[in-house]
């Protein structure tokens, strides 16, 4: 049994809760809303999701006196933490450094509500007495993602820039440890029931005439499918970089022998070289979380070298020319990690790499070069060319490109 204070504060907040779910600004993430629980409990001091329950401190409801403020801080759970799968996606962020990955999202999420409604009209960033906003938001995160925010704080406290200390400033926690709870299946299922309610969201809207609006949530972003680059990765090898064979009565198929049948095997015809090229101007070498791109590249290149029997692995660092050549057989790719020797720092020009291969005749079956895309020239290339970006927004204009993605 409800006291009546309790009461007034259940039927607030179911109020603010309906009024978003039927608002123009955020009909498409009712769906999202619906997922999972929502609870407003005495034993949690502001908000927290493990992205798919909600749970709200009764007196941090009550603080927020503003309805506007109690919906900022429902959308800030929802539209968020949930809808974008932050406590799922940025894991690893948080096992690098929890503080700044709770900061990242909020200062992302917050940008964004703000944007959705300027005016304050359903929802306004909440304030203490003093005027100020209760949690993270800054202008200069604006148009970057998460993971680039979370760069740019790692960097400045680095340099020793002091970062607020609790993920939040106030608005509220983040529940990593009931993510993580979750099993495999059980993300599995959320991930695809996020991706049905936000396509249930957009229908409902275009059924109620506002499929005008555009997509002012950015949505589209959140339903694309995603492409594994590994996977791409693997197949463009394969298919440029076997050996070409040829049938031979030289050396007998054992699999046939058993049952009195002499048939040809299969020999190679020819050497085959592969070239990796990482830039070696440094963006390369480094990442906010697990292993840098040119290592994840790197480890995949490896096996498939084992496995294909490649007979040369070029590694060839550049900047703006070429910086350091390595040759690597099957037997001495294993080593790689030990021995390899990345050097560069300068600019980008991959132009040098296609010149070095011309002027150390090098003909290679297929070239793999690894960028984060900001090119001085692309250059002019003759053999089977793969680029592999780390910028989504980038592709090149010569060969193929697959787009490498972190989270």
């Amino acid at each position: 049994m409800l006291t009546p204070t309790e009461e007034k504060r259940r039927r607030r907040f179911k109020r603010v809760r309906v009024q978003l779910m039927r608002s123009e600004e955020f009909c498409e993430v009712a769906p999202v809303m619906m997922l999972g629980k929502t609870e407003i409990v005495d034993d949690v001091p502001t908000a927290c999701t493990n992205g798919r329950d909600e749970k709200y401190g009764a007196a941090f409801v009550d603080q927020l006196a503003d309805d506007r403020y109690l919906g900022f801080v429902i959308m800030h759970e929802n539209f968020v933490h949930k809808m974008h799968r932050h406590l799922t996606v940025y894991r690893k962020l948080y096992d690098e450094d929890p503080v700044l990955a709770n900061n990242a999202c909020d200062y992302w999420g917050n940008g964004k509500l703000v944007k959705i409604d300027p005016h304050g009209r359903l929802i306004a960033m909440p304030r203490g007495d003093d005027g100020k906003p209760i949690g993270l938001l800054d202008e200069r995160f604006d148009n970057k993602s998460v993971l680039e925010i979370f760069r740019i704080l790692k960097k400045e406290k680095e340099e020793g820039k002091e970062q607020p200390g609790d993920g939040g400033s106030g608005l509220d926690d983040h529940d990593w440890d009931g993510a993580s709870e979750m099993s495999e299946k059980e993300k599995e299922l959320l991930a695809q029931d996020i991706e049905q309610a936000i396509r249930e969201g957009q229908m409902a809207a275009k059924k109620a005439g506002r499929g005008s609006r555009g997509d002012p949530l950015g949505l589209e972003e959140l339903l694309r499918p995603r492409i594994d680059w590994l996977a791409q990765l693997r197949q463009f090898v394969r298919s440029t970089c076997r050996k070409r064979e040829v049938s031979t009565f030289r050396r007998l198929n054992r699999r046939f022998l058993a049952q009195d049948m002499a048939m040809p095997s299969l020999q190679g015809k020819s050497v085959k070289k592969l070239v990796l090229a990482p830039d070696a101007s440094g963006s390369m070498f480094y990442s906010s979380s697990g292993p840098a791109p040119w290592v994840k590249c790197m480890s995949e290149v490896e096996g498939l070298v084992r496995q294909l029997n490649v007979d040369e692995l070029h590694v060839i660092y550049w900047d703006y020319g070429v910086t350091k050549h390595e040759v690597y057989t099957p037997a001495t790719v294993k080593r790689w990690k030990d021995t390899t020797k990345p050097k560069g720092g300068g600019g980008t020009d991959p132009s040098c790499v296609a010149a070095y291969l011309k002027e150390n005749r090098i003909k290679a079956d297929a070239v793999i070069v690894l960028t984060d895309g900001d090119l001085t020239a692309w250059g002019r290339w003759t053999q089977p060319l793969l680029w592999v970006i780390t910028d989504r927004k980038t592709t090149a204009p010569v060969g193929k490109t697959i787009h490498m993605t972190e989270d």
